[in-house]
């Protein structure tokens, strides 16, 4: 079946996102689905950044360990995934690279070096691009395509009537793009539908510029490196409506769709892309004809406010729910630990506040742009004392978007803090998405619209959640506040009415169990009864997803069970799936196994054996493979994972 997967890279600023972006419409416009992720330093302009696509005839979820083409803007760029090529693949670089030393790498990290220095001197090869490049031919059996970008250059200068050559530096990215489209059978008419979508019909200037310089390389391409064979033909235009949306923005999607009125912010990466997309549809009238209270959600626009730290964004939220805004906040790890305090006030007055949790690498600062599922027990158990919250984690695209919806919905009929997890990994990798709004439906709980008298706020219920009037409700008095309270929200530490409010609150989770149907909160993939099941939640799912085919194809039976929701945890039919298997073997991006600590936690299940990874990078579907293979053959309790860049 035709797939194709490549890396690009450059130096950051240097275009390669938006070389990336036209290159993933271009391969979705010729009827292929698409999955691309991006890679970059905490750095603004100049350091390694590389986007890694894959696409193919069917759906793509994840990358691989290797791949079909490298393509790199800079020397750098071939310095460090020369080692990344399959055999048969093809590096396109500029010819003056193979000049470059190791050491010359000025942006390159000094770990780094050493180890590309250590790769190359080990087998022989000096210590520059040029001996990268040997070690990729020679050991790899990849196809060197040396490409002279700056004659190319040149030639587009003439043909544009640019008057230097320093004015056409900015189509470096296509050059070394319409490299890769030529040589995997990109019709033109392809590439400019790609640039047509990123550029748009306001640009038509660029767009013919862009075309220009193709055309050079497109004929350069097909009298120099015509025999690659590796190539993405004969495929029909998609037919079904489908969008390309990377995970931030499937997120801010999901939001609108579920009625969002207020998000608050402090920028922090990889959260903020979230709330400069919702930004953009920001709007604060209201159509007073509206009646239907979902129809007024939709119709009120957004207000995204940016606050001066995470404890203003979080409290700005938790006041403007108790209006009766449907609200959020959008944060990672540095800012969440910052919400600890806020978050339990939610809890203790039953604020229905979503708090979407970016993951990335910790602890502190940590890796700010790179990978991590390492931030699960802290969302579970955030906050001093004990209060309810709905944690639910995405695995892909299209989850996140429902997962939005959800997570507001919950928010307001549980009455309680939701906080939805989502991966560096989805919030920076792009896909195809289908979106059917016939099913998002705007759920708002129990409400009060009308005088009461005497109203409690917090009365009493037999599923502890009481009816809820917003703030500003005429003829309708209530209470908050930090400390314990009775039903009309006045502080007490009567003992009695302790024990009776705190059961109250926590009596939310075991109506949300019995409510929230389990087959909702876990997804089961794969064979039936197999021989191996497969644990794991978030983006690793689309790894162990694109793995199953190919374990299949080796004779393995697999299964995969997917946690979806953590709290209130599907605890019945997750230990029923577990004690039917004969082999479970947990997959997940972090140390400790987190998800399989509250397996054992929840259910008493036990999973021995674990494949586990914490470099920032998130798991392939070749580690995938690779640890299933190891576990059923070598019999490995816990395999530590480290493949990628």
């Amino acid at each position: 079946m035709p797939e194709i997967e490549v890396i690009l890279g450059g130096p950051q600023g240097g275009g390669i996102e938006t070389a990336a972006q036209i290159f993933i419409r271009s391969l979705a416009r010729m009827g292929l689905y698409v999955y691309g992720k991006r890679e970059y330093f905490s750095n603004i302009m100049g350091r390694h950044s590389y986007f890694q696509i894959r696409a193919r005839d069917r759906p793509v979820r994840s990358v691989k360990s290797k791949v079909d083409i490298v393509a790199g803007l800079d020397a750098e760029s071939i310095a460090t995934h020369f080692d990344d090529i399959v055999p048969g693949g093809a590096i396109i670089f500029d010819p003056t690279f193979s000049q470059v030393k190791i050491d010359a790498l000025g942006m390159m990290e000094s770990d780094t070096k050493e180890h590309v220095k250590e790769k190359l001197r080990s087998n022989g090869y000096e210590p520059s691009v040029k001996g990268a490049l040997m070690y990729a031919e020679e050991k790899l059996g990849a196809k060197l395509c040396p490409l002279p970008y700056q004659k190319i250059l040149a030639e587009a200068a003439e043909r544009l009537k640019a008057g230097s050559l320093s004015a056409v530096q900015r189509f470096l990215n296509t050059v070394v793009l319409s490299a890769v489209t030529a040589m995997i059978g990109v019709s033109i008419g392809a590439f400019r539908a790609g640039l047509e979508d990123v550029f748009g019909a306001k640009r038509p200037q660029v767009i013919e510029q862009n075309l220009v310089v193709a055309d050079i390389v497109y004929n350069y391409v097909k009298n120099n490196f015509s025999d690659f064979d590796k190539k993405l033909e004969g495929f029909e235009p998609r037919k079904e409506p489908m969008v390309i949306l990377n995970g931030n923005e499937a997120v801010a999607v999901g939001k609108i769709l579920g009625g969002l009125t207020f998000q608050t912010y402090y920028p922090i990466t990889p959260a903020a892309d979230e709330s400069f997309f919702l930004e953009s549809y920001e709007a604060i009238e209201i159509d007073p004809e509206f009646k239907d209270e979902a129809e007024l959600l939709k119709g009120a626009g957004i207000v995204v406010f940016q606050s001066e730290d995470e404890i203003a964004a979080i409290n700005m939220a938790i006041g403007a729910a108790l209006t009766g805004a449907r609200s959020a906040t959008a944060t990672s790890g540095p800012g969440f630990s910052l919400m600890a305090e806020g978050l339990g006030w939610a809890g203790m007055n039953e604020v229905p506040v979503v708090v979407t949790l970016y993951m990335r690498g910790g602890p502190s600062t940590g890796l700010p742009t790179r990978d991590s599922q390492a931030d699960l027990l802290f969302a579970l158990f955030a906050g001093h004392g004990e209060f309810p919250r709905i944690v639910l984690s995405s695995g892909d695209h299209e989850e996140a978007v429902y997962d939005a919806v959800r997570a507001l919905n919950w928010a307001e009929i549980y009455q309680c803090p939701v906080i939805h997890l989502v991966e560096k990994n989805l919030a920076n990798s792009w896909a195809l998405v289908k979106i059917d709004k016939n099913k998002v439906k705007i759920e708002r709980g129990k409400l009060v619209r009308d005088p009461v008298k005497n109203y409690r706020r917090f009365e009493i219920t037999e599923e502890g959640i009481s009816p809820r009037a917003f703030i500003g409700t005429p003829g309708v008095v209530m209470w908050y506040t930090g400390d314990e309270h009775d039903p009309l929200g006045h502080i007490t530490e009567d003992p009695e009415t302790r024990y009776e409010m705190y059961m109250k609150r926590l009596k939310k989770l075991e109506t949300a169990d019995k409510e929230i149907p389990e087959e909702e909160r876990v997804a089961i993939y794969g064979e039936e009864n197999p021989d191996i099941t497969i644990v794991s939640w978030g983006t690793t799912k689309g790894a162990i997803l694109d793995a199953l085919d190919l374990l299949r194809e080796k004779g393995y039976k697999v299964g995969f069970l997917q946690i979806r929701v953590f709290s209130p945890f599907p605890k019945r039919l997750v230990k029923k799936v577990l004690e039917s298997s004969r082999l479970v073997i947990d997959i997940e991006n972090n140390y400790l196994g987190q998800a399989a600590r509250v397996i054992a936690m929840e259910t008493g299940y036990i999973i021995r054996h674990k494949a586990l990874k914490w470099t920032g990078r998130p798991i392939t579907e070749t580690e995938v493979i690779k640890a299933v293979e190891k576990v059923v053959n070598e019999g490995v309790e816990t395999i530590y994972l480290k493949d990628g860049k």
